[in-house]
């Protein structure tokens, strides 16, 4: 019997990987767990000018709740994205990304335990932006 070494990795190593992705886009202004009402945003970061908020929505399964969780960042936030593991079962987030707007990060693992974020599809910029919502929750944006 074989077991396997390599187990999901918790939330908090794909936010990692995402947060390296996006420094490198130039979004270096960045904070994690952000909280919006009863709710934490897992990555949040602007760009140098403070011209767009992107929110960011990670988990390791159930695409469809982090679409549900980020259709809400939609209100603080001019662009959204989910990002989730890549695997074999993508197709219902390429799905929900297609459907809602929202942006879809894939993360990887390589054989060194290494993990890196692609942006698999863009978001469309939110309508729903609300400039002083934004500035309440984020005064520090």
């Amino acid at each position: 019997m074989t077991i396997n070494t390599k187990s999901n990795p918790s939330e908090k190593k794909i936010v990692a990987a995402v947060a390296k992705l996006l420094r490198k886009n130039g979004y270096i202004n960045q904070k994690t767990e952000a909280q919006i009402c009863e709710r934490f945003i897992d990555l949040v970061c602007w760009d140098k000018r403070k011209k767009k908020i992107v929110a960011v929505e990670a988990k390791v399964k159930a695409p469809s709740k982090a679409f549900e969780q980020a259709m809400r960042y939609r209100y603080v936030a001019d662009h959204v994205y989910v990002a989730i593991l890549r695997n074999g079962c993508n197709k219902r987030a390429i799905e929900l990304s297609d459907r809602t707007g929202i942006g879809l990060i894939f993360v990887r693992r390589d054989s060194l335990e290494r993990y890196y974020a692609k942006i698999e599809i863009e978001p469309v910029k939110s309508e729903l932006k609300n400039e002083k919502l934004a500035k309440y929750f984020f005064s520090d944006v």
